[in-house]
């Protein structure tokens, strides 16, 4: 039962950022849909036209006074039929909102899931991909056997033996991957990562990409989990998706001299959106929602969002390789971008945010 009595006043709160936890092997599309459907079903339940809440009333109020029925000499008032339920039909579709995802997951990835719903959701969300925010995945592997797409369900192409796989190496090989994509962030800046300018920019917090359609980036990778022949790594990345992160660790357990296919992938956090904030299934309701759009005001603030929005674009150094073995294999997933092209244009005070886009002046 909702505790809204009347449809539209409900219906102007629909605006801002839903935070919902996605269950795994259903589609993001899907959930935007069934979102929709909610909202539409639960606010056609309520009063939605003038005339409901008065003849409710007035049917009540009749049923309590009326002692004689042959006595009929007051008017009933008159209905206006043309604003009617019936003649009008529900007043609200699934197309009467407008909700827009950011960094959706594929459809076997669960975990932290962000909708913008109405205008200033919409905008807030555009925003929100601009600030490049951290995500952290607890990404799952399964050693000895490879696939053609990284998964479980896709074509063994090859077996292996992972007798010799440690949980040391494992560190190792991961400590090894974190080191070189930190390097490789320095050199998108033009700046050498033994260089005094480089200790400058780690002390003025995280290096984010210029562009956000740059290759994927690690800041963090570490083994959580080892019982062989599963694993568990957390990983922290920006622009990163679900399709290299599964060849990740491909890639790990080939510098192990073994194979692993990636049997399950969950985002814990969204930049500061985590799971304690997050809408499970049984809770996509019209009452739940709007809770949870008031709730995450907060963080639409401007000091949290546009933490991510001060790299500026600058030249770059000739590329480097040999420092690891994960920048090269960009090919194999689904980031054909050149590197840094969509970075002309840069933010500071010199810039205006239109439409959710940085502009010069």
């Amino acid at each position: 039962m909702s505790r809204f009595t009347w449809a539209p006043s409900a219906y102007r709160l629909l605006n801002g950022v839903l935070c919902v936890y996605k269950p795994a092997e259903v589609p993001a599309r899907k959930v935007v849909e069934t979102v929709k459907l909610n909202l539409a079903r639960e606010l056609n339940a309520l009063p939605c036209y003038q005339h409901e809440i008065p003849l409710g009333q007035a049917g009540v109020t009749e049923n309590i006074s009326v002692k004689d029925v042959s006595k009929e000499t007051q008017t009933e008032a008159i209905v206006d039929w043309s604003e009617h339920r019936l003649v009008l039909g529900n007043r609200y579709e699934k197309t009467d909102f407008k909700i827009q995802f950011v960094d959706g997951i594929s459809a076997n990835t669960s975990g932290i899931f962000l909708m913008g719903i109405g205008k200033f959701g919409m905008e807030s969300v555009n925003m929100i991909a601009q600030s490049k925010f951290l995500r952290v995945y607890h990404v799952k592997g399964r050693l000895g056997w490879a696939t053609d797409n990284f998964t479980p369900v896709g074509h063994i192409i090859e077996r292996t033996s992972f007798k010799h796989v440690s949980r040391p190496k494992l560190d190792k090989v991961c400590a090894a991957a974190q080191a070189n994509h930190t390097r490789q962030m320095y050199r998108l800046h033009g700046v050498n990562p033994d260089s005094q300018e480089a200790y400058e920019m780690a002390a003025q917090g995280l290096i984010r990409p210029s562009a956000r359609k740059s290759e994927p980036v690690l800041y963090g990778v570490k083994c959580i989990d080892f019982q062989p022949p599963d694993f568990t790594l957390e990983i922290h990345c920006i622009n990163e998706t679900c399709q290299y992160l599964r060849c990740l660790v491909h890639e790990l357990a080939l510098k192990l001299k073994t194979t692993a296919v990636c049997s399950g992938i969950r985002r814990l956090r969204y930049g500061f959106f985590d799971t304690q904030r997050a809408l499970i299934s049984r809770q996509w309701h019209l009452d739940h929602i709007v809770d949870n759009i008031d709730s995450n005001m907060d963080l639409l603030t401007p000091d949290r969002m546009f933490v991510g929005t001060q790299a500026e674009k600058v030249e770059l150094l000739p590329p480097d390789h040999s420092a690891g073995y994960l920048p090269e294999d960009q090919l194999m997933i689904d980031h054909g971008q050149d590197l840094l092209e969509d970075s002309a244009l840069t933010t500071g005070p010199d810039c205006v945010l239109e439409n959710g886009q940085f502009k010069k002046k």
